[in-house]
């Protein structure tokens, strides 16, 4: 009977993987407790990008279905931080914008995100963070050849 022994580049993915999960999650955390959760905060920073765009190129940016970003955008407008209006040109189409509430909410959650990942990278050094992130800049810039 053998044993496997995962390879080093799998044991990094996986420890990667790991990380990644638990930055959303702390990140996710103190979000929320600000009153805008991260998957939230990432749909009203692309409709502050976009503005005024439609539901559809919403969908499009975040490769969601359109109807996922419908109910999500409905939250959001709930809680005035966007306003949806009629296209002016496509009868069917609506426009969507972000609020001056959006925005003051999307920029207040930043204090709380910031504080998660700096008590989770503040354990790495100035140095070790700057290596850390060339790193995995270097990893992603070779998976996107």
């Amino acid at each position: 009977m053998s044993t496997t022994r995962k390879s080093t580049t799998v044991e990094l993915a996986d420890a990667f993987l790991a990380l990644h999960h638990l930055v959303r999650k702390r990140v996710d955390a103190a979000m929320t407790a600000a009153g805008l959760s991260l998957s939230q905060s990432k749909l009203l920073a692309l409709v502050a990008r976009l503005a005024p765009c439609r539901p559809s190129d919403i969908a499009t940016q975040m490769g969601y279905a359109p109807r996922t970003v419908t109910t999500a955008l409905d939250a959001l407008e709930e809680n005035g931080w966007i306003e949806r209006a009629p296209h002016p040109t496509d009868r069917r189409a609506q426009l969507v914008v972000i609020t001056d509430a959006g925005q003051a909410k999307l920029d207040e959650v930043q204090g709380p995100k910031r504080q998660a990942v700096e008590q989770l990278f503040g354990v790495l050094s100035a140095d070790e963070q700057k290596q850390l992130r060339e790193l995995m800049d270097r990893v992603r810039e070779r998976a996107d050849d």
